[in-house]
């Protein structure tokens, strides 16, 4: 009897140790599961976005407006966490979100500024940077990293101190953007007036005073950049390119490879290039230069029918008639693309489709005098006589010299 009782008492020792485990466990077990508060996921995407690991910022901006919706301030830290891993369309509609809520807020509103301004949002990108402009510039630890508007390298900035230099500047470029050349330069002046030791600012007011055919105004913004920043890519570009324009096209070239070996992601500077050696017949080195352009921007539709005219001097046909019908489909008005594939249709003795494709040039201008001349060509050579004779007689009109073997071959 004494026995079993003290395997009883025994058990009972075992027995109650591993019940207050179990319950220490399940408390532990329920305090594990306890959900952070949006404040706290908030707090913990503000820290991650500070550190710049901006996936795991995403995250927690993420959760935290899945738990609460209006937690505003969350939508512009998830817009910048997006914005620095290329998801810029997500970190646009954050933006818009915020400052729904927060109109006033000036880092938010800038950054989507910008953000609108690399879309080419001209129209409500001028609306935000307008703004700006009447909002005071107040203190901020937030950092931004951003591309010069005028093509130069990365800069890391804040909105501490006078802003509205930067605002001008931009508002010059959307106007240039526009083709509103003096309202362009009035803002450039002001960003000049008001930082000038900005570099960037008197190479976009050089790039506008090129615009408007002051070439010595132009080359006097572009030197006063250089006197800032020596090594301003752009800069030299530019003034590489206007040394050009008295025939030493090889000096040219030699400066603006200087440029490109400077900052190699300058668009601007290959397609300058590639234009110096399509005058100079260097096929093959062209070729590159827009092969390297179409690479950085896949969505100028001059670039691709530089490439078509190219690839159609090195034999390449079936790649000269790609790179016109891109052109056409980034730009179904481009008249010239249109007319570049007709001329090389009707190489390829795809003369119906030649004269679809000049018709349509003509119908975007209808002064081509060079389109109405290659189509009295190609109606000619499908026997259709009377439409031929016109279209040469058109051609002639607009100023297109003709042979007098071709007239009277055409309209016998």
């Amino acid at each position: 009897m004494n026995r079993k009782r003290s395997t009883i008492c025994e058990l009972k020792n075992w027995i109650l140790p591993i019940a207050l485990a179990l319950v220490f466990s399940y408390a532990a077990c329920g305090q594990s599961r306890t959900k952070a508060k949006p404040s706290e996921l908030f707090a913990l995407g503000e820290k991650a976005l500070e550190e710049r690991a901006y996936k795991t910022a995403l995250a927690h901006y993420n959760e935290c407006l899945r738990l609460d919706p209006y937690f505003w301030d969350a939508y512009y830290g998830r817009g910048l966490s997006k914005e620095q891993l290329g998801d810029l369309k997500g970190a646009l509609t954050d933006y818009n979100i915020f400052l729904e809520s927060k109109p006033d807020q000036v880092e938010a509103l800038f950054a989507r500024a910008v953000l609108r301004y690399n879309y080419g949002q001209w129209a409500v990108a001028k609306e935000d940077f307008s703004a700006l402009l009447k909002k005071p510039s107040g203190m901020t630890n937030t950092v931004f990293h951003q591309t010069s508007p005028a093509g130069g390298d990365n800069r890391i900035m804040t909105l501490q101190g006078n802003m509205k230099g930067n605002y001008f500047n931009y508002l010059g470029l959307i106007e240039w953007r526009m083709k509103n050349y003096r309202q362009a330069i009035i803002n450039l002046d002001s960003a000049v007036k008001l930082t000038p030791n900005m570099a960037d600012f008197w190479v976009n007011r050089g790039i506008v005073k090129q615009s408007l055919r002051d070439t010595l105004a132009a080359v006097k913004d572009f030197r006063s950049a250089l006197q800032i920043d020596p090594e301003h890519a752009l800069a030299n570009h530019n003034l590489a390119l206007l040394g050009g324009l008295d025939g030493k096209e090889k000096e040219t070239e030699k400066l603006i490879t200087e440029a490109i070996e400077k900052n190699p992601t300058l668009i601007y500077s290959y397609e300058e290039r590639g234009f110096l050696r399509i005058k100079a017949r260097n096929w093959k080195g062209a070729l590159a230069d827009f092969n390297q352009a179409i690479l950085l921007d896949a969505t100028d539709p001059d670039n691709w029918l530089q490439r078509g005219i190219v690839k159609e001097k090195l034999k390449d046909m079936a790649g000269a008639l790609a790179d016109y019908t891109q052109a056409i489909k980034l730009r179904d008005d481009y008249e010239r693309a249109w007319m570049n594939r007709g001329n090389l249709l009707s190489k390829m003795n795809r003369l119906e489709e030649a004269i679809e494709d000049y018709t349509i040039a003509i119908s975007y201008y209808p002064d081509y005098g060079l389109a109405f001349y290659n189509r009295a060509l190609a109606f000619h050579k499908t026997g259709q006589v009377k439409k031929a004779c016109a279209d040469l007689l058109q051609a002639q009109k607009l100023n297109v010299p003709i042979e007098r073997k071709v007239e009277v071959a055409i309209c016998k």
